[in-house]
């Protein structure tokens, strides 16, 4: 699909500007002023709007993403957390589970495209069955991971036998046994440049200046960590030192989707809204080693972008006032995935068919037929809970029906 935006502002990932942007065959063609309409080429009058580059969400579990949050915090540490909530013989946990994998995964990359993230780190094994060019967002395929100290076998192997970034959760919590976690890390000799620790919360100073040397990176999941614990990775001691990104967690713990951690991230005082804004495009792409071109916007690369109204504020602090309802349109390799009900009709993507926080919209998704399956498998039980279950709905259904 050949398309061209026009009249909007954007922010590329190292400038503000306004005019036209160009979309041909996946990548972004040209950005400037005043472009030529081309031949075959579908126009959006866009004018009040804002571009950005498509978000990256640093750290998911999206086949997790249709429980409620679970748990009575405060936890001294994610095991204990992990303890607590993990029933798999019981409710909600029993009836998730009999939704198929497919169907779960689908639900988590919903939850990431009405946020307006096109890229998700999945934060489990991954298959090119599941994750093919047509699933809504894009999942990296290059990565290693361990759950964890406590919930991995061989974390040196697992380093080893992997490429790209080795993703794994680190010193989540306030104990000594969390605190230890990045030391005993490092005697395995998986803490490098390839190294992406996910939560840091309990990191000493120590550590700190380890992760520095080694040029390991993090993601930071404030929502998560202030539920559990109480208290997040020491930021303000980090930024600027090492590589760092934002994510959502589950929806077990986390936000509800990302655009709200965000806000949650924002209301910590340890980021500025630039800052912030960094973390889920271009920061994210650097730590998650992504191509070329990704979390930004220029000629050749990729059109995964998220459009916004323009509030007139800096693009930071718009995307901070933005809410799912309020996304006007959002594309993965040029192939819109969300659209507002007029962009939808000029992309020729058929009528709208969902609700977002009550306000109508066309996805690539069909949500009646997901809800449906999801309805069938649970009757209701756990997802009448999810965030995101009462957030995205088929076109006039009622709150929590299928």
């Amino acid at each position: 699909m050949n398309v061209l935006l026009r009249h909007v502002r954007w922010w590329s990932g190292a400038r503000e500007d306004a005019g036209d942007i160009r979309i041909r065959r996946g990548v972004v063609a040209e950005m400037g002023r005043g472009l030529a309409v081309g031949r075959r080429e579908r126009v959006l009058e866009l004018a009040g709007h804002l571009v950005l580059p498509g978000l990256i969400n640093c750290h998911d579990h999206l086949a997790l993403d249709l429980l409620p949050l679970l748990g009575t915090p405060p936890y001294r540490n994610m095991y204990e957390w992990a303890d607590d909530i993990y029933h798999p013989e019981t409710p909600p946990i029993s009836h998730i589970l009999r939704v198929g994998l497919r169907d779960r995964l689908r639900w988590g990359a919903v939850r990431n495209l009405i946020a307006g993230a096109t890229t998700v780190m999945h934060h489990d094994p991954y298959s090119r069955r599941w994750f093919t060019a047509r699933f809504p967002v894009r999942v990296p395929a290059r990565y290693g991971w361990s759950h964890s100290l406590g919930f991995g076998e061989d974390l040196a192997a697992d380093f080893q036998r992997s490429s790209g970034p080795y993703v794994v959760h680190a010193a989540e919590g306030l104990d000594a046994r969390s605190a230890a976690e990045v030391d005993q890390l490092d005697e395995l000799g998986v803490v490098g440049r390839r190294t992406v620790l996910v939560h840091g919360v309990g990191v000493t100073t120590s550590q700190q200046r380890m992760m520095v040397e080694a040029g390991c990176g993090l993601v930071w999941c404030p929502a998560s960590n202030l539920r559990l614990y109480g208290r997040t990775a020491p930021i303000a001691d980090l930024k600027g030192r090492i590589r760092i990104g934002l994510g959502t967690d589950s929806t077990l713990s986390g936000s509800p989707h990302l655009l709200d951690e965000l806000r949650a991230a924002a209301d910590t005082g340890l980021a500025t809204p630039d800052e912030l804004l960094r973390m889920v495009t271009t920061d994210a792409a650097d730590l998650l080693q992504l191509d070329a071109g990704a979390g930004r916007l220029a000629p050749h690369a990729a059109a995964d972008l998220c459009v916004m109204p323009d509030t007139g504020r800096s693009p930071a602090e718009t995307l901070l006032h933005t809410t799912p309802a309020d996304l006007a349109l959002v594309m993965v390799a040029g192939t819109p995935r969300l659209a507002a009900p007029e962009w939808a009709t000029a992309l020729d993507e058929g009528g709208p068919h969902a609700r977002i926080d009550g306000r109508t919209k066309w996805l690539s998704v069909d949500v009646a037929a997901l809800r449906a399956r999801i309805h069938k498998a649970t009757d209701g039980v756990g997802v009448r809970d999810n965030p995101i279950w009462h957030t995205v709905q088929a076109d006039g259904s009622a709150g929590g029906s299928a």
